[in-house]
């Protein structure tokens, strides 16, 4: 029978999270882990005839919400 191996935890760090917008207008919400490049964790796209910036404003507070960051934009 094969055993099962023992992990200890020893330290847990969260992820930096945060908001950048780009020139098109897409809001692109990044997460950053200790010694590592952010990535794009969720990206909401702009289209200048579907998009209303409250609306994708409302979104991304929405999700940093669910996220557990508190975004002060």
């Amino acid at each position: 029978m094969e055993q099962i191996k023992v992990v200890e935890i020893v330290e847990m760090h969260a992820p930096k999270v945060f908001v950048e917008k780009d020139f098109m207008g897409t809001v692109h919400i990044k997460m950053q882990y200790k010694d590592s490049e952010p990535f794009d964790f969720i990206q909401i796209q702009y289209h200048h005839h579907f998009t209303c910036n409250s609306h994708q404003k409302r979104l991304t507070d929405e999700i940093l919400k669910l996220l557990g960051v508190q975004n002060d934009n």
